[in-house]
């Protein structure tokens, strides 16, 4: 009695040697190149998810010719100035060491600090706010830590903002660059002269970056929800704008609307201009007002604009044998109005000039 009795199982017999045979044999995954047995049996065959050596460097050896040895030898950092020897492992070729500055000496990078006199100091640089003394301690400390203000605020004698350090060093360096130069042309590509440094605006900028980084998550979601909404609702404008643009009315018929441009001149021009209206303009009645009430409404709807923001549709408009049309039945009722179209070479008096300039453009704002 086994288990499979306990339990009620019924007892399977085992797959005999030629179901075994039967089975497909899994082919047997040859090891790379370059990767011992070991180190191929612990990944359990798995490439890496990216090589860590090239492979055609694994085997390369160098020539027969060339016999490498490593030395303990001395050298000098031309970074220092007090000449320290110290001691390294160095690869030496057929028993020539290497020659040469040290190979990290290339990034030592230092800061240029401007110097000044005491007579330039005197001349050019004089500040009520800070003395020879400050001034002199400030630069100091820059040239000692690399312009890392954060550290000089911190070393600095007395309580300065990182700001005001900033300001005054910069400050310093422009005058004198300014000073020593034979022309402020010579020097107006400089970054100091052509961006000088601005207090105000840094200590916005880190006050802004203040407030952002201070928000939580909350006022995170709630600032994105704004801006998708404004996206949102700007697009919708910008459709709708597009929509209502081909609608616009067309001056098809100059002699039944002038009236009714009148009246949008009317609506255009304030009254406290005190414009005179010449004695050719007809003047619409108030039956004419009434009637264009709602022609009033629907352009104020249609958000009309001024004739160069749609200089483009205008001039295709024009283009064609409709908009030809349009333009001389315009033409013809400017003529009957006494207005005049041609700005430039028109005889009547300013204030005519002016009226007819407002009329002109308009009549012309439904093209």
């Amino acid at each position: 009695m086994d288990a499979k009795d306990i339990l009620g199982i019924p007892k399977t017999q085992l797959p005999t040697t030629q179901e075994k045979k039967s089975r497909p044999q899994k082919e047997p995954q040859r090891k790379p190149d370059g990767i011992s047995r070991e180190v191929y049996a612990l990944t359990g065959g798995l490439a890496p998810l990216m090589p860590s050596i090239d492979v055609s460097q694994l085997k390369k050896r160098p020539p027969s010719d060339e016999k490498i040895t490593w030395q303990w030898l001395p050298f000098t950092n031309s970074a220092r100035k007090d000449n320290l020897q110290l001691y390294h492992w160095v690869r030496v070729v057929n028993g020539v060491p290497p020659t040469g500055d040290y190979s990290f000496a290339k990034y030592n990078k230092s800061v240029d600090v401007v110097k000044y006199t005491d007579e330039e100091y005197e001349k050019y640089l004089t500040d009520p706010m800070w003395t020879k003394e400050e001034t002199d301690q400030l630069f100091e400390l820059c040239e000692r830590f690399d312009l890392r203000f954060i550290v000089i605020a911190d070393r600095f004698p007395s309580s300065r903002t990182v700001e005001e350090l900033k300001d005054r060093y910069y400050g310093v360096s422009r005058a004198i660059l300014i000073a020593r130069a034979p022309s402020p042309t010579d020097v107006s590509g400089h970054p100091l002269v052509k961006d000088p440094y601005n207090v105000s605006q840094e200590v916005e900028r880190k006050r802004a970056l203040s407030m952002v980084l201070s928000q939580t998550k909350h006022q995170e979601r709630k600032d994105a929800e704004v801006l998708a909404e404004a996206k949102r609702i700007t697009d919708s404008r910008m459709a709708s704008r597009a929509a209502e643009e081909p609608e616009m009315p067309v001056a098809s018929h100059v002699g039944s609307e002038s009236a009714d441009r009148a009246v949008v001149l009317g609506d255009t021009v304030s009254p406290s201009s005190n414009i005179q209206l010449p004695s050719a303009t007809v003047v619409p009645s108030t039956s004419i007002i009434a009637d264009s009430a709602s022609t009033l409404a629907s352009l104020r709807m249609l958000r009309v604009y001024l004739r160069t923001y749609a200089l483009e549709q205008m001039v295709q408009a024009a283009s064609s044998s409709a908009g030809l049309r349009t333009i001389k039945r315009v033409e013809q009722a400017l003529q009957e109005l006494g207005v005049c179209s041609c700005f430039l070479n028109c005889e009547c008096h300013a204030y005519t000039h002016f009226y007819c300039h407002v009329i002109y453009h308009s009549v012309m704002l439904f093209l």
